[in-house]
């Protein structure tokens, strides 16, 4: 197992108080839960007590009035017994569920806040595991474990000492068969708890392979990888099985071991009594030491099965704690919130994603304001990663960007990122509709700014057309609209909010020729006046923008206009010759 999977050590004071402290907020629940365990643990106790004196002191003396009686109490016991029972169990878990709903809250801001360097780096199905499935395993914690270990542990203690204060000798007989009981538990404590972490790794792993599968569910049909997909899938689930398999046992070992030596120590009273029945026993004794039997043997039963349940909450927290606490990829912006006026600057700028592999060497261009510059190069170039430094998706690794000439590290990141719009190749859309998928939660987007970039795209009539119109259900990822539908609504998107600098990453490569020359000719509009960086592929995007530079393995090749790169003859020529002759 890997590190990760090895954490949650038995008693990890520092980890359980973590965990504790996240009740905080809930103080008041915390604590009535821990009275309402007090009360319990002192109530257990008591029903044996008032059977025996119902039987040895009224039902032998064939006292009527005091049979009412003492039954009148111990159907009060019950009754009050079970009204603190519920309440309990319901505010131990209302207190469980207060406490993931914060943490999860807690743990989504987080990772919304991250880098995305982080992403590309973690797989998707582990975080969703963190974020839903530890985190109900912290419920449980609480639930099922701390204040339930607390109160079994008070119960045994309270009944063991009435016990000895009823007949010590008794006691003594019935308890003979305790150490093994306890090291039968302790022996199923540890195979249990390594199981279940056995069982946890697994689920991360089923979470992210089934992520990973259905998103690329495309490919793998297109390629006819169901088989071997599906062996994948076989393989990881066998070892989820495999893993449940091994708690299975243990249960089934351990239960039988419990319901055993209950009897064993029954029979022992049975024995005894029989022995001294009449000199230091009596029948309401006996019926009363059977009664708190089932009272210890019951909470040995499950404080061995509540310790797993709270050290799984403590690997679950130390792995949500682990991924909350690394600071490392959280991003970082300045306080700097002004208006941009569009003046873009890098100077020597080197960047890597992965260390010693650098994928711009020593870049540098200006692109002035109202002005637009067109980056073209073969894939892999360089392309793409320098829109993801100017929005700071990503930061560099040596020399400098300026935006108005300011360091872009000293902007507030929503500010400036609230004035850059991009329209990527690859369209994202969120299941819902039309109009939610252009606003993103913007309550200040109304939706006449909306249908008025719709209007300067072109694209007004496509969602007139559609079902709905703008409340028109685009499906999870986009998936009841063509490709170039998609397109259209990043575009009515990144242009809705009117930005200072627009960002076209391959924006025309997915669309049809028709609705490519829409686009054009709505672009040519709106970049006027606006600072503007386009990347494309079809060179007859780009002829009219004030710069071109070539780019050649994270280097600048060439630079210049459309015509005098013509002129010049080299790099960008060979790829508009080669363009213009496949078209």
């Amino acid at each position: 197992m890997s590190k990760k999977d090895k954490t949650g050590a038995a008693f990890d004071l520092n980890l359980i108080g973590r965990i504790v402290r996240l009740a905080k907020p809930y103080r008041s629940q915390f604590f009535l839960a821990i009275g309402l365990t007090v009360l319990l643990t002192a109530l257990a106790p008591l029903r044996p007590v008032l059977v025996q004196r119902t039987i040895d002191i009224h039902i032998a003396a064939k006292n009527a009035d005091g049979i009412v009686l003492y039954s009148s109490f111990i159907l009060i016991h019950i009754l009050f017994q079970t009204l603190v029972l519920f309440l309990h169990t319901y505010i131990t878990n209302l207190l469980g569920q207060n406490v993931i709903k914060d943490l999860r809250i807690r743990v989504f801001k987080h990772i919304l806040s991250l880098r995305k360097r982080f992403f590309d780096h973690s797989k998707v199905g582990t975080l969703v595991t963190r974020s839903v499935s530890d985190i109900e395993t912290v419920s449980s914690f609480f639930s099922q474990g701390l204040i339930s270990i607390i109160g079994d542990v008070a119960q045994l203690v309270v009944v063991l000492v009435v016990m000895f204060v009823q007949d010590w000798q008794l006691s003594l007989v019935a308890l003979s068969v305790l150490p093994v009981l306890l090291i039968a538990s302790e022996f199923f404590r540890r195979g249990v708890r390594k199981s279940f972490q056995q069982v946890r790794t697994q689920v991360s792993k089923l979470n992210a392979f089934v992520q990973e599968h259905i998103v690329g569910m495309d490919v793998v049909q297109i390629f006819g990888k169901q088989r071997q997909e599906f062996e994948k899938f076989e393989k990881i689930n066998r070892g989820h099985l495999e893993a449940f398999k091994k708690s299975i046992f243990y249960y089934s070992i351990y239960f039988p071991i419990v319901e055993i030596l209950s009897s064993v120590a029954i029979g022992l009273i049975i024995w005894w009594s029989a022995r001294s029945i009449g000199v230091d026993s009596s029948p309401g004794m006996i019926i009363s030491f059977y009664m708190f039997i089932s009272m210890i043997f019951r909470p040995i039963r499950t404080i061995a099965d509540r310790f797993n349940t709270m050290q799984m909450g403590m690997v679950a927290s130390e792995r949500i704690f682990e991924l909350v606490d690394d600071q490392t990829d959280v991003e970082r912006g300045g306080e700097l919130k002004r208006e941009l006026n569009g003046n873009i600057e890098f100077d020597n700028v080197v960047f890597e994603y992965v260390e010693n592999d650098p994928v711009l060497k020593g870049v540098s261009f200006k692109v002035e304001q109202g002005h637009s510059l067109a980056i073209v190069g073969a894939t892999g170039a360089g392309k793409s990663s320098i829109i993801s430094l100017i929005t700071r998706l990503y930061d560099i690794k040596s020399g400098s960007i300026s935006i108005d000439g300011y360091p872009l590290q000293d902007y507030e990141l929503e500010s400036l990122r609230k004035q850059v719009s991009v329209v990527l190749q690859d369209v994202f859309l969120f299941a819902g509709s039309v109009e939610e998928n252009v606003q993103l939660k913007n309550k200040a987007l109304s939706l006449e700014q909306m249908k008025w970039a719709a209007e300067e795209i072109g694209a007004q009539s496509f969602i007139e057309n559609l079902p709905d119109q703008w409340q028109y259900d685009v499906k999870e990822r986009g998936g009841s609209l063509s490709v170039g539908q998609r397109q259209l609504i990043s575009f009515i998107r990144a242009l809705a909010f009117d930005p200072k600098v627009l960002i076209l990453d391959e924006a025309t490569s997915s669309v049809d020729s028709e609705t490519e020359e829409l686009i054009q000719e709505a672009t040519k509009r709106l970049m006027k006046n606006r600072t503007s960086i386009v990347i494309a592929h079809r060179l007859s995007t780009i002829r009219e923008a004030d710069q071109i530079i070539v780019l050649d393995r994270g280097q600048i090749v060439e630079r210049g206009s459309h015509q005098e790169l013509l002129d010049f003859g080299g790099s960008y020529y060979q790829l508009f010759q080669k363009q213009f002759e496949l078209s």
